[in-house]
């Protein structure tokens, strides 16, 4: 009995789904909307070459920080 009441609202759900999917609304016929205003252009690279600066410092910051610390180990 209850696989064909699980079959049985299966095939009710899918028809039900369907039928309010052909339900909707058209919205061809008034065209596309509008397009939306376009983001603001704003530049990348203003900061980046301080950024990258940094970065290098830190990162000679980290490796002379390991050299020291491996050299004090042997």
């Amino acid at each position: 009995m209850r696989p064909q009441i699980v079959k049985l609202l299966t095939s009710v759900l899918c028809i039900f789904t369907s039928t309010i999917m052909l339900a909707q609304q058209k919205s061809g016929d008034t065209g596309p909307p509008p397009p939306s205003t376009p983001p603001p252009e704003l530049p990348i690279d203003g900061g980046v070459i301080i950024l990258l600066t940094i970065g290098f410092i830190y990162g000679c910051y980290i490796a002379v920080k390991r050299l020291r610390v491996s050299y004090k180990l042997d």
